[in-house]
């Protein structure tokens, strides 16, 4: 009887608990055992590539092939197999097995079309002519997962193939993570938690989790915990639709996170029942993140460094892109183009950025090399403008001539004992111009053909220098790309201030009046972007910065053709003639925006600033 019981038990297990039978995760150089053939020798095919800065999950390396060519500018029908090494499913003794995988596609163009094939040759003739087990076009961008069943090729040695083929002009297939294996009964995965990496003492917030559905049943609740280091926080979180095997989704703990003073603590979230019971792979079920408490909000600006180059002829999509959200976003948003291989090149800022595909683009240096669209940027923009920061930025300095004095200031609204910041500042020049041919900008829009671009369809390809100009150009890098060494201190109390001076030379071919200075305060750890703020440089003449968060002014001034507001967010703009009567009114006015004065007579006048909430500031204005 005891004898019987125990081949139960193992029974029992061997079918309720998952075992895989392959794995391969491509994270080190190579194919890793798998056999790449361009079938229709157009020599492209397969390879292995790291897409970790747009997807963490696949770590640093994962199978790839291409429907459009980067370095050709060319769309192509794609007709590439990859082919795996020998797997054996001979000792398989469960009920199940399923191919799961990670795929992923540009997310504005996903249309890739790709066939999955098991066969027991691995010769590519024999693959595709039998008949794929799955085949789909990728109806949606980003990455997703996929689950297949094998269970018919049980008892088994086969080869899994995939390929990518009849598609054009998309961009690329990414697969990943490909593991062969069975099945438990309640097996979900804890993927990714996210909460706030600061929040404001005595406020609500909410920890977000990604789970995923790697069992074969239908999960209706699960039971999750987090726990501070002080006590633990159990929910059993109903789904409102069942989360089916392979599914992902995101499910919010309904107990709050919330401290009444400043803490630092770790956050350790697990899983601790499906279903109402254990879960068959407890592994998966534990990740940890870090919440910190500020004692009040700063404001948050979201910083693009976008990768760009007069030979790049999809590069104007950038600059529309830029000048879009600066007229758009003021509030919310810096722009600065990091050029690359052309007349505006600052070495040290293009290798930092390490954009590799132009024009592209880094989110707050947390996320990199991202496509450049309108939508994307304000997308990443209205992601991260709201996060809670825990330091404001300020700056005072001076101007003599081309010798720039900039103090930064930061004032910290958190402690910390062992601080790893560091500051640096970047100069940003608007209406860059040049008469060589480098400052000739390769357009691809040129006569329409790519739709619509902010009129650069109507230019010819390239757009010669005389027609040109250049903004959010990049100049120069104080305190280098990775910040300056030693000008935060490691230990930091709540409400200090902390200064530090840069001093530089603007080279004489810089238009100081066109120039701002986009002060950054950086994680040096990480090489986060925690905070950004920019300050016009043509204010100054000899005279200080004033830049504090109540300070509003208007130049040129005197004026002839136009005025610029020197403004933290968007105001409302009034300006008044000599006998008090109004001439002009403008009720958002965005910061650096030109407004113009060319209707107005020469003389006096008085203009009325209003920023947000705060009292309006008058300030003497002279038309020329």
């Amino acid at each position: 009887m005891k004898k019987i019981l125990f081949l139960l038990s193992i029974l029992i297990f061997e079918i309720h608990h998952s075992q895989t039978y392959y794995s391969q995760n491509f994270n080190t150089s190579g194919l890793n055992g798998w056999t790449s053939t361009d079938l229709d020798g157009d020599t492209h095919q397969w390879s292995n590539n790291n897409f970790s800065t747009s997807y963490t999950s696949l770590g640093s390396g994962s199978l790839a092939s291409y429907s459009y060519i980067d370095a050709t500018n060319s769309a192509v029908t794609p007709n590439n197999l990859i082919t795996s090494p020998l797997i054996n499913l001979t000792s398989v003794t469960a009920s199940n097995v399923k191919l799961q995988y990670d795929l992923a596609t540009h997310p504005s163009y996903p249309y890739e079309k790709y066939s999955v094939y098991v066969t027991t040759s691995n010769a590519p003739a024999a693959v595709t002519a039998s008949a794929p087990v799955f085949t789909e076009v990728v109806a949606s961008g980003g990455l997703q997962n996929r689950l297949i069943d094998l269970t018919p090729f049980i008892g088994q040695q086969v080869y899994i193939s995939f390929r990518h083929h009849d598609c054009y002009d998309q961009y690329m297939l990414i697969l990943d993570n490909i593991t062969i294996k069975t099945l438990a009964d309640k097996d979900v995965a804890l993927q990714n938690v996210s909460l706030e990496r600061y929040g404001v003492i005595n406020t609500n917030y909410t920890l977000k989790a990604t789970v995923k559905n790697n069992g074969s049943q239908a999960v209706n609740n699960i039971t999750m915990n987090w726990n501070d280091g002080l006590a633990d926080h159990i929910s059993i979180i109903s789904l409102t639709t069942p989360l089916t095997t392979g599914q992902i989704r995101a499910i919010n703990h309904p107990i709050y996170v919330n401290y009444p003073s400043l803490v630092e603590n770790n956050i350790n979230v697990s899983i601790t029942q499906v279903n109402g019971s254990a879960d068959a792979t407890p592994a998966d079920n534990s990740l940890v993140t870090k919440f910190k408490t500020v004692s009040q909000n700063s404001p948050k600006k979201v910083l693009i460094e976008e990768g760009t180059g007069t030979w790049c002829g999809w590069c104007p999509r950038g600059a529309v892109a830029m000048n879009y959200m600066k007229n758009n976003y003021p509030d919310n948003f810096i722009g600065i183009a990091v050029h690359n291989n052309d007349p505006m090149l600052v070495p040290e800022y293009n290798s930092g950025t390490g954009i590799n595909a132009f024009p592209g683009m880094n989110v707050d240096r947390w996320f990199f090399n991202q496509d450049v669209y309108t939508d994307e940027m304000v997308d990443h923009v209205n992601a991260r403008k709201n996060l809670v920061v825990p330091a404001e930025l300020n700056a005072s300095g001076t101007l003599a001539g081309n010798s720039l004095t900039f103090n930064a200031s930061v004032t910290f609204r958190t402690f910390y004992n062992n601080a790893n910041f560091r500051l640096a500042a970047v100069l940003v020049e608007d209406g860059v111009t040049g008469t060589t041919t480098g400052y000739r900008q390769s357009n691809y829009y040129a006569g329409g053909g790519s739709g619509v671009m902010g009129g650069f369809e109507s230019l010819p390809n390239p757009v010669p220098a005389s027609q040109m100009q250049y903004d959010h150009v990049g100049r120069m890098l104080l305190g280098g790309y990775a910040g300056q060494a030693g000008s935060v201190p490691s230990i930091i109390t709540d409400g200090q201030v902390v200064n530090y001076t840069f001093n530089a030379v603007i080279p004489s071919t810089y238009n100081t009046s066109k120039l701002k200075a986009v002060l950054l305060l950086l994680d040096a750890t990480t090489g986060e972007v925690v905070n950004a703020r920019s300050f016009i440089l043509g204010t100054l003449g000899t005279s200080d910065i004033k830049t504090n968060e109540n300070y509003l002014t208007i130049y040129p001034n005197p004026a002839k053709d136009y005025i610029k507001v020197q403004a933290n967010y968007s105001v409302e703009l009034t300006i008044y003639d000599a006998s008090g009567r109004i001439v002009m009114e403008k009720s958002r006015v965005s910061p650096d925006t030109p407004v113009s004065v060319q209707g107005l007579a020469k003389g006096n006048y008085i203009v009325s600033i209003k920023e947000k909430n705060s009292n309006p500031k008058t300030q003497k204005l002279i038309i020329e």
